[in-house]
């Protein structure tokens, strides 16, 4: 009987890259045909301990499953969200005594005016349609009772999933399950995150920015599809071969392999570049706006000097140093005044007709004065 392990958070195929890598756990949807691909029609078991996912990776594995000629056994440790939907694929589906599945509403998020937020709602209620039908063929429960159990994002125990109908019975037959199992307090998070398609591409960008800058980028591995874990340790060994040789590719070998990326990133560099020059303009164009109040020289520093400035700091660098210069004339001319004496010459006595010494007389004799006559 071939096994395909279901691990980690369900993503979609774009995504899958990044988690190879990074050597985490996931699930995508060419995992599971390749893992059926290679079971070639036999019996296969799906081992299941995952938070979900993207409902829409969920549905494409759900149908690869249902179209699956063999017989598919889900045996669960932990089925949360989307990873329920593969459970509900299976033919039987068996569960570990200390295991647990959980359901809820579809969601996601949104922002607008109330037209988008209502194309948002009738989104994700299209979307929890197609997941109850998947939980209608398994359980047997009405939509009705289902979506209940949605809307209460419901945790169940091992006998509360058999009971419910989304499992068949126990894993183990040695007595260890029984009646005898509680329900353990939960505590459930996605030890693995989950990378969105957006935060992927941010990734790609850094990387290809660092290789092109710096040249200190370490080798990535965009690979889709590989199987991280095998039964035999044969197949361990090959697969870990194939890790290491993914690990062992450039970055220029991977954006030949994945040409979309190399598209994604040539488009933030456009952006990115007009952006750029976007900025530039505007700087040079409030440099334009204050060029008559600045010196020609100060100006063209400003703009292509090593300190590149724009134009409210170099407006407000030219009001400074204004005020410095003002400053400094003005002390320049109140000592040349000193200097030259002329503080002491002092305005004449008007002498209303009363004297008979004109201004003529006063001036010479404050000059023999000085000359010391």
């Amino acid at each position: 009987m071939a096994k395909i392990e279901v691990k980690g958070p369900i993503i979609t195929n774009d995504e899958s890259w990044i988690y190879n890598w990074l050597g985490w756990d996931y699930t995508s949807p060419d995992k599971i045909a390749k893992g059926l691909e290679d079971a070639a029609g036999e019996d296969v078991e799906l081992e299941i301990s995952s938070p979900g996912g993207y409902v829409s990776a969920g549905y494409e594995m759900y149908a690869a499953l249902r179209a699956y000629e063999g017989k598919v056994t889900a045996n669960v440790i932990t089925a949360s969200s989307a990873a329920t939907l593969l459970v509900c694929a299976a033919d039987k589906a068996m569960i570990s005594e200390a295991g647990y599945i959980m359901i809820h509403n579809a969601s996601s998020y949104a922002e607008g005016n109330k037209n988008e937020m209502q194309k948002a709602h009738d989104r994700l209620k299209a979307i929890d349609e197609g997941i109850i039908n998947a939980y209608v063929r398994k359980t047997g429960k009405t939509r009705e009772e289902l979506q209940n159990l949605m809307d209460a994002e419901t945790f169940m125990s091992p006998s509360q999933a058999i009971e419910n109908g989304f499992i068949d019975g126990y894993l183990f037959k040695d007595g260890k399950n029984g009646e005898k199992n509680t329900d353990p307090q939960l505590i459930v998070a996605a030890e693995t995150p989950l990378i969105t398609p957006e935060k992927a591409k941010e990734i790609m960008a850094a990387l290809a920015y660092m290789k092109d800058t710096e040249g200190k980028t370490d080798k990535i591995a965009p690979v889709q599809g590989e199987n991280d874990r095998q039964d035999t340790a044969g197949k361990a060994d090959s697969d870990k071969k194939k890790k290491e040789d993914a690990k062992n590719m450039t970055l220029a070998e991977a954006l030949e392999k994945n040409p979309e990326l190399q598209a994604e990133i040539d488009a933030i560099r456009k952006e990115s570049a007009k952006n750029g020059a976007e900025k530039e303009r505007n700087r040079i164009k409030t440099l334009d706006d204050i060029a008559k109040a600045v010196t020609p020289e100060a100006l063209n520093e400003a703009k292509y000097g090593e300190e590149k400035k724009d134009g409210k700091t170099l407006a407000y660098e030219a009001m400074v140093k204004g005020g410095a210069l003002a400053e400094a004339y003005l002390k320049k001319a109140k000592d040349d005044t000193k200097d030259s004496g002329a503080a002491d010459v002092k305005l004449g006595k008007p002498d209303a007709g009363e004297g008979t010494q004109d201004e003529s007389d006063e001036m010479a004799s404050y000059i023999n004065k000085k000359r010391g006559v």
